[in-house]
């Protein structure tokens, strides 16, 4: 993560991204993955998108190392935001935010 860039941002807040931010967004609902991903996308960050808790895991075990943060929502069908936060705690060194 130490090669993003930042970029300054049009608010009067003078806030900064990190450009290339590789990002895995988890949720069912596949409305809001199709927004986080445009909002996400705006700010200049790398997204994948994943509907389903399981697959997402398996995701971030085959590509170790490919994502810097997972947006997670909690309630799922398969497997629950806190469940997933869990595992990945526990197997890898990554940033969970459940929402």
């Amino acid at each position: 993560m130490d090669s993003l860039q930042y970029v300054p941002q049009s608010s009067t807040a003078e806030i900064e991204f990190p450009v290339g931010l590789r990002v895995l967004v988890v949720d069912d609902d596949v409305t809001c993955l199709k927004i986080m991903e445009q909002m996400l996308r705006r700010c200049m960050y790398r997204v994948t998108t994943c509907s389903q808790a399981t697959v997402a895991l398996n995701l971030l075990r085959e590509k170790r190392g490919c994502f810097d943060v997972v947006l997670s929502d909690v309630h799922m069908p398969d497997m629950d935001g806190f469940k997933l936060l869990e595992l990945v705690g526990l197997e890898m060194d990554l940033p969970v935010i459940s929402e």
